[in-house]
């Protein structure tokens, strides 16, 4: 038999054992109902802003490890021009044990990229950029091809975003690429994954590959954020390139009834 139990919070009733545990198994299973097999990644929120000297990351959820991180409080760290590929990751502390508790704690790191591969096991990468002297950091991108600038642009294409079985694109980057080409005559397979990007939902990383394989008719040699944003840039250009025509907004007049 599979029980169904809710706990009954009514004035004066005395808290017992079985009914805390019942909303504690309530507040942390749901989740992990909800999100099985799911990869790592941020699952929401936990969008960067900047100021002149800081980056700060905004509230939201991590999962990591099977663990989800309710980043509740806004988190900020200084940065400063290196001229360098330089990597923002968010460090998952080990976890410390108490008698009432398990605590697991964040903390953001700046890191300059070495090689492709700078990240540890108990790290995500959240942002890179190459900042020059005198320059101030920018996280508002002008259209698609800005998430790929090189200097003194947040590039987050490579940050993962929880999905099942594996992570895939910032839904925000499949957005804008939706956004700019909404305006052009499309394909139907082109119209079917901008209608679903414009949802701002989370499109797996199977999908994006299934389209650009057989929008472009090639292979792809893996999945990874990259290779799916640069693919998607080749089919971008194609479709705003002059080959297709600009849909023209028309003011259309005002249709007036009369009535006698």
């Amino acid at each position: 038999m599979n029980e169904q139990k809710y706990p009954q919070l009514e004035r004066l009733h005395i808290l017992r054992t079985e009914t805390l545990c019942s909303i504690r198994d309530r507040a942390f299973d749901n989740l992990q109902l909800l999100f099985k097999n799911y990869s790592d990644g941020i699952v929401s929120g936990c969008e960067l802003h900047t100021t002149k000297k800081s980056i700060t990351l905004s509230s939201g959820i991590i999962l990591h490890n099977n663990f989800f991180y309710f980043i509740k409080d806004e988190m900020s760290i200084d940065y400063a021009p290196t001229e360098k590929y330089v990597m923002l990751k968010i460090v998952f502390l080990p976890e410390i044990l108490s008698e009432n508790f398990i605590q697991r704690d964040v903390k953001l790191v700046l890191s300059e990229m070495i090689e492709e591969k700078n990240l540890a096991d108990n790290e995500m990468e959240l942002c890179r950029f190459k900042l020059k002297s005198g320059a101030i950091l920018r996280t508002n991108h002008t259209d698609f091809f800005d998430f790929a600038t090189e200097f003194d642009t947040i590039n987050f294409i490579n940050v993962p975003y929880a999905d099942e079985n594996e992570s895939t694109l910032s839904p925000k980057i499949l957005f804008e690429f939706a956004n700019e080409a909404k305006d052009f005559e499309l394909e139907t397979e082109d119209f079917i994954f901008c209608q679903n990007a414009l949802s701002r939902k989370i499109i797996s990383a199977e999908q994006i590959a299934f389209y650009i394989e057989h929008r472009l008719q090639i292979e792809l040699p893996d999945k990874k954020n990259q290779t799916l944003y640069e693919n998607l840039c080749l089919i971008l250009q194609e479709i705003t390139s002059g080959n297709r025509r600009e849909i023209k907004k028309l003011n259309r007049r005002r249709r007036e009834i009369m009535l006698d």
